[in-house]
């Protein structure tokens, strides 16, 4: 019947879906974000655009497939705050498209729909799911290796080497997006030859599947020896990363919030009531999200984005312990549908307080620096702060200064640059006027003690103006003689002189 109480209860999930998603194009739309890490990406991406090469031509030390996204948008939008509003409403599709495979996951594997709308409503939660509006490759990465589970599962119940070829390449994407997926994929790896042990998974459809990825990966390889770029992708994707956790130190792990516990704990009830007796798909989700489980809690997790896939992965595994409950005790399902609204409710009322008032405060200084710079300029981002989205940059290693230069230098890859000699150099238009301190002692508590790169009071007296917003500083008038000019030939904005 139309108006059965199933129904109803779906209606009223699938709403509150509705609901989510919504608040999270809301919030983009008339919120922003001035997280450090999404403006890092679309600057990336930009100067992907721009026709630049990563590790060659500008630092990173993530693997490229998120800017290679990513710049068509920022492209069109270029020096526009768009930008970063085109490329935050495209990480909530893919979100939302994350959670479309949960429920898929369930009406097709695991249990049924009511379970599936739990499972995307549990990973939903508006407060979790609010990192999932930023430009992050961890969103991505997610998005990927959920669908890639899908497919396999696909592949299990039909044979079908199509599927199975999806499946591969989404992992194999995971890991373009962030080298971080290679534990899991690995992993994932491990449990496809049990799989095939178990006769469930074809060796012959592996061999075939994985070769199209491995020779992409190959050639991706090769183009960056070709680049002479090869040990530098190396070098920074692994060796630096591998560095990282060590700097954190004290908060090398943070704990999940309360909307994050309870699929974690309906999850752990899952393995101990529901794996043993469930299908081989319950299984081998299952391991998967004990691994990733693992790897978050016990090996590096200092942000709530890194948290990104062991949500979506213990909100698919509470689906399948809810589906069961309710199965025994229908009732149950309307303490879930309370929790979900009531946090709904709170977190909608919260933000809605949130409504940031024009574009100079809607993504940190950014907008505020994109006002008063043209093509042309220089920007240095600050420490701990980073607001340069559409301008040039004066040192290879841009980001991040005080922690990624210091790594860098440590490991070989450069040498900490003298900041006040390329400011000098470059005259950049907006540069940040305080110390650049060393992240590695600064988490372990000695604040202010330990400057990596300095800006000396007369260099400031001499060529700037403070503009009293984070400690940031602009070129004074008389270092802008020089007008900013589009060469066709090149495809670059420069200066040229007026005189």
């Amino acid at each position: 019947m139309l108006f059965s109480k199933e129904n109803i209860i779906k209606a009223i999930l699938g709403l509150y879906l509705v609901f989510c998603g919504g608040l999270l194009y809301w919030t983009v739309i008339y919120s922003g974000s001035g997280d450090g890490d999404t403006l890092e990406h679309v600057h990336t991406s930009w100067l992907v655009w721009s026709g630049k090469l990563p590790y060659k031509d500008f630092f990173q030390h993530h693997n490229p497939l998120l800017w290679y996204i990513g710049a068509p948008l920022v492209g069109y939008y270029e020096y526009s705050l768009r930008a970063v509003d085109a490329v935050n409403i495209l990480t909530v599709t893919v979100f939302l498209l994350m959670l479309w495979y949960m429920y898929r996951l369930h009406k097709d594997f695991l249990s049924n729909k009511i379970g599936g709308l739990v499972a995307a409503a549990f990973c939903a939660l508006p407060q979790e799911s609010l990192y999932n509006k930023d430009f992050k490759p961890d969103n991505f990465m997610a998005t990927a290796i959920i669908a890639g589970i899908y497919y396999l599962f696909c592949y299990m119940r039909n044979k079908r080497v199509l599927a199975l070829f999806i499946s591969f390449m989404l992992f194999f994407a995971s890991f373009m997006f962030t080298q971080k997926a290679a534990l899991i994929v690995i992993g994932i790896g491990i449990i496809i030859l049990w799989l095939i042990r178990e006769k469930k998974v074809q060796i012959e459809d592996c061999v075939i599947s994985g070769s199209i990825p491995l020779l992409i990966f190959v050639v991706f390889l090769a183009f960056l020896y070709y680049e002479d770029v090869l040990t530098m992708y190396i070098k920074a994707n692994f060796e630096l990363n591998s560095h990282i956790p060590d700097v954190f130190y004290t908060r090398r792990f943070i704990h999940p919030s309360l909307e994050m516990t309870v699929p974690i704990l309906f999850a752990i009830y899952a393995l101990v009531k529901n794996v043993y007796e469930g299908n081989i798909y319950i299984k081998t989700f299952a391991i998967i999200f004990i691994m990733e489980y693992l790897i978050r809690m016990y090996y590096f997790t200092p942000f709530v984005y890194y948290f990104a896939l062991l949500h979506a992965l213990a909100s698919t595994l509470a689906g399948v312990a809810v589906a069961e409950i309710i199965k025994k005790k229908s009732w149950f399902l309307y303490i879930f549908l309370s929790y979900f609204i009531i946090l709904g409710g709170i977190y909608a009322n919260i933000y809605r307080q949130r409504i940031t008032v024009g574009d100079d405060y809607k993504y940190g200084a950014s907008g505020f620096v994109l006002r008063l710079t043209n093509p042309c300029d220089y920007v240095v981002n600050g420490y701990r702060i980073g607001y340069n989205l559409f301008n040039k940059d004066i040192d290879f290693i841009w980001n991040l200064k005080g922690q990624i230069d210091v790594i860098a230098a440590t490991i070989g890859i450069r040498p900490t640059s003298d900041l006040e000699s390329l400011i000098r150099k470059y005259r950049p238009k907006i540069i940040y006027g305080k110390n650049y301190y060393d992240t590695y002692r600064e988490y372990r508590g000695e604040i202010g003690v330990h400057p990596i790169h300095w800006i000396s009071s007369h260099l400031l007296e001499e060529m700037y103006i403070p503009l009293n917003r984070d400690d940031l500083y602009i070129l004074k008038p008389e270092y802008q003689s020089y007008d900013c000019r589009y060469n066709v030939r090149t495809k670059t904005f420069e200066y040229v002189d007026k005189h």
